[in-house]
């Protein structure tokens, strides 16, 4: 998208407005509705899925551990066991979804006490949906579920998605469904790569004003990450700047600040958004916040 340096015609300024990111061809995938309390309507956000390890699913923040045997829980299915399972972690009560473990979940975690230390680094769950089931095997059944959470990049926590897509496997033992420690995969659940141009249009010509503050409000935060003079370019250099398509993060010239800050899983769901200046081109990184992206900072473009 061309943009053009401060000090210009205003109608002109309404005119680049509107004007739209050109060339990107991207792939999208499903979109998933996102229920909120009201508020102003807003275009549904095109969603892809990224693979997560199954360990960082996020199963609710842990309540207080209480000494002593716990009672089994009973489910009449295994889509009602891992519904059960999943809304005790979110609510806290961990008693309850200690109750519903499997054998193998409890030769793990031989104690609630344990099983509650275990909760403590995963994200809170703010909405379980309870998806299908379907059969795995003599006994066992997968249930998948979508998981919702509070959307954050955090440079001690890195990545946590407004939603995860994962799959949980119950198994009938012991006359009861009891349900696996962890999931069996994870997907989050990412804003559309076709979404990160319009994101980085929008910093810049707030750079092109040289509107530091309005510039900060589309970040992740305060902090940039990367080449420091490269975000004060756009204020500098009057005339045309442009925005191409989004590339994956293995192209970014110096990762080395972002795995740092977010740890090397930012390889798999950071974007490089190319810009080219009058005099400098760059890559702005960017990061899924929810439903839409924000900047983390720069990379430079490696000399041609």
């Amino acid at each position: 998208m061309p943009l053009y340096s401060a000090r210009p015609d205003p109608r002109r300024l309404l005119r680049l407005a509107g004007i739209g990111v050109l060339g990107i061809a991207v792939g999208v995938g499903a979109t998933l509705a996102v229920h909120g309390a009201g508020g102003r309507p807003e275009r549904a956000a095109s969603v892809q899925r990224l693979d997560l390890p199954a360990g960082a699913a996020k199963a609710g923040a842990a309540g207080p551990a209480r000494a002593g045997a716990v009672a089994p829980v009973r489910a009449g299915t295994a889509r009602a066991a891992v519904r059960r399972f999943l809304q005790a972690g979110a609510g806290g009560d961990l008693g309850v979804a200690y109750g519903l473990l499997d054998r193998a979940g409890l030769e793990r975690y031989p104690s609630l006490a344990r099983f509650t230390r275990a909760q403590a680094d995963r994200a809170e769950v703010t909405a379980v949906r309870v998806g299908r089931e379907r059969p795995a095997g003599d006994g066992r059944a997968e249930v998948t579920v979508t998981l919702s959470h509070p959307a954050a990049i955090d440079p001690f926590t890195g990545l946590v998605p407004a939603r995860t897509v994962e799959v949980w496997r119950a198994s009938r033992q012991d006359g009861r469904w009891r349900v696996a420690a962890d999931p069996v995969s994870v997907r989050a659940e990412l804003p559309g790569e076709d979404r990160a141009p319009e994101a980085v249009t929008a910093w810049v010509r707030r750079l092109l004003g040289c509107d530091r503050q309005g510039a900060a409000g589309l970040q992740a935060g305060t902090e940039l990450y990367g080449p420091a003079d490269l975000a004060e370019r756009p204020c500098r250099e009057r005339g045309r700047w442009t925005v191409a398509a989004p590339q994956t993060f293995d192209a970014a010239v110096e990762p080395e600040a972002y795995v740092a800050a977010f740890g090397p899983e930012v390889g798999a769901w950071a974007r490089l958004v190319p810009v080219q200046g009058p005099r400098t081109r760059f890559s702005v990184v960017v990061g899924p916040l929810g439903d839409s992206w924000r900047v983390l900072g720069t990379d430079p473009v490696q000399a041609r």
